[in-house]
């Protein structure tokens, strides 16, 4: 993808948000460079794919007015188009179906839920592209708590999976709040941690019906334990026990599977 243009651009350009000037340099690059190109695609391709699951979804319906407030994307009942007017590219998009109260907009989860039906594409990004929105929102929560006591009681019943034992702090980890996402009929939790090396999220969710990516087995960690990198950013994906784990931050990864096993051991 060209250093000219951020992710979050594209985003804007995909979703219909940004101005006919930025539009005109977006489509002038994409003109220029393949891989521009390629980026541009992968993004409008991932929102064709979340239309075409959430038509056969009713979704809840905060969800539904929250959306239709924040993006001006109209729900409909299920099995019926989705999209909004024909006259805005402003439509629903995976921005709109993961949802934290907090803020942070993106796909996370998407590609999980959404490739057994539609084809092969790359679930790992879409978490790397959470945490660069959680960012560019200023790191907004829906709760602040500094231990697990006060966070687990504040996700209650909220989550359909008990939150499972997770250290608030380990040497310079501190837990400092949560936000609770939706995914289509899908809730996960998102706990917020801050280092000396910047933030750290955890995606804690119930691992029923995601096809997670191979990895090794690391008994300090979990089960199927793999690891990702995307500019300059890491992530881990992991399961255990019926949940699924996914841990992204500014770290290496040998860095973050250190706080991953401090974490969650």
């Amino acid at each position: 993808m060209s250093t000219q243009h951020k992710l979050s651009e594209l985003e804007r350009f995909v979703d219909g948000d940004c101005t006919p000037q930025e539009a005109a340099e977006i489509e002038s690059g994409i003109a220029r460079d393949p891989d521009l190109a390629r980026e541009v695609e992968r993004l409008e391709h991932l929102n064709q794919m979340v239309r075409q699951s959430a038509r056969a979804v009713d979704a809840p319906e905060r969800l539904r007015l929250a959306t239709e407030n924040r993006f001006g994307a109209g729900f409909e009942p299920p099995q019926r188009s989705l999209s909004s007017s024909e006259g805005s590219r402003r439509r629903l998009n995976r921005r709109a179906l993961l949802a934290g109260t907090g803020g942070a907009l993106a796909a996370g989860l998407a590609a999980f839920v959404i490739v057994p039906q539609l084809g092969k594409f790359d679930p790992v990004e879409t978490f790397f592209h959470d945490y660069e929105t959680f960012l560019l929102k200023d790191r907004a929560l829906d709760v602040t708590a500094s231990d697990m006591v006060q966070l687990a009681g504040w996700f209650g019943n909220r989550l359909p999976f008990a939150l499972p034992p997770v250290s608030a702090r380990q040497g310079d980890v501190r837990l400092v709040g949560g936000r609770l996402c939706w995914l289509l009929d899908r809730r996960l939790a998102s706990l917020s941690y801050e280092t000396a090396q910047g933030p750290v999220v955890l995606y804690i969710m119930s691992a029923k019906g995601i096809d997670a990516p191979a990895g090794r087995d690391k008994p300090e960690i979990g089960h199927s334990v793999s690891w990702h990198r995307s500019a300059g950013k890491a992530s881990l994906i992991w399961s255990s026990e019926e949940l699924l784990y996914v841990m992204v931050g500014n770290q290496d990864v040998h860095k973050l599977m250190s706080i991953a096993s401090a974490l969650t051991s």
